[in-house]
């Protein structure tokens, strides 16, 4: 079942610069944060109930509202929060993180209205479990129920994903896929409805685990898939097909050691990185003796497919 609202939660409010605005809320969202809210030229005021002010002439700032439960590693997420704000705000003045109690809990309900039926390639539709309209002969189909948990389709790192994931579906017909950072286990059970035998998908976040095997089965899939909540060094095995939509930081760290779990001639696919961040993204990738092999683009965001060097340049050679 998907976790229930009922215990105690807390609003996370971050102080950014416009130009940080999209980094930052990833990195809300990959903490486990339901939604996020932007509230463009404003100013965060902890000394007000009303925490936020809207302040016309200061275009720079946005203010990112999120809300993460109040479990034993709340302390952790907001710890890493703030190191990923030092690491990429530096020393810049204003930058604010703020914390409190949430009061009202139908925030973290209000994504549902903006859940409509996505429909990604012309070849699979993501939709909520309170839709019931018809779906076309020829698209696979995903019921989805994010509750808690980030992932729903609509954001581009996610959108990315999916495409990659359709581009490599007819290669990887019958194989594993590992989903590292699986949040709603959309990837994980997207894959297996565009082909895949069977999944294994990693998260830190326990609550995300527990969506991810909801979403299993309400689309009957429960027997192929199966979710850890564990680092993704738990998983057994090496897989054609490995997914990371994190950000960053964890793609450059995680990158070399993923690699032992890349099936000869497998693909890792990378998300949740800007644009301006594919520069260091390539030089880790290429560090790990990978090779950039597909890249796709959405606004602000890229998502790459990578192999070893040696299978790319393997295939060169039959060309």
């Amino acid at each position: 079942m998907v976790a229930s609202l009922d215990h105690q939660w807390w609003e996370i409010y971050v102080q950014v610069p416009e130009s940080l605005s999209e980094a930052a809320s990833e990195c809300l969202h990959n903490l486990g944060s339901t939604a996020v809210v932007f509230h463009e030229q404003a100013r965060l005021t902890p000394q007000h109930i009303d925490c936020i002010e809207t302040w016309p002439e200061t275009t720079a700032w946005t203010v990112l509202q999120g809300a993460l439960p109040l479990e034993d590693v709340l302390s952790r997420q907001v710890a890493t929060l703030q190191q990923w704000l030092r690491t990429w705000a530096g020393e810049t003045p204003d930058v604010r993180l703020y914390c409190r109690p949430l009061l009202d809990v139908d925030y973290l309900t209000q994504w549902q209205q903006f859940f409509q039926p996505l429909c990604i390639g012309g070849r699979l539709m993501i939709r909520p479990p309170w839709d019931t309209s018809p779906v076309p002969a020829t698209m696979a189909c995903l019921t989805l129920n994010p509750g808690p948990a980030f992932g729903t389709g609509t954001h581009p790192s996610t959108h990315l994903c999916l495409l990659m994931l359709l581009q490599y579906a007819t290669q990887c017909q019958g194989s594993r896929l590992l989903d590292v950072g699986c949040g709603s286990g959309i990837l994980s059970l997207a894959a297996l409805q565009l082909g895949w035998q069977s999944v294994v998908g990693v998260d830190i976040d326990a609550q995300a685990i527990a969506v991810a095997m909801h979403n299993a089965e309400l689309n009957g899939l429960q027997d192929r898939a199966r979710f850890l909540h564990d680092s993704w060094q738990s998983a057994i095995g090496v897989f054609p097909c490995i997914t990371a939509n994190i950000y960053l930081g964890p793609l450059v760290e995680m990158l070399q050691p993923l690699t032992r779990y890349l099936a000869p001639g497998g693909t890792i696919i990378l998300s949740g990185l800007l644009a301006s961040q594919e520069v260091t993204m390539r030089t880790a990738v290429q560090n790990a003796g990978l090779a950039v092999q597909a890249r796709r683009v959405e606004e602000e965001w890229v998502a790459l497919a990578v192999r070893r060097a040696s299978d790319v340049e393997q295939e060169s050679l039959h060309v």
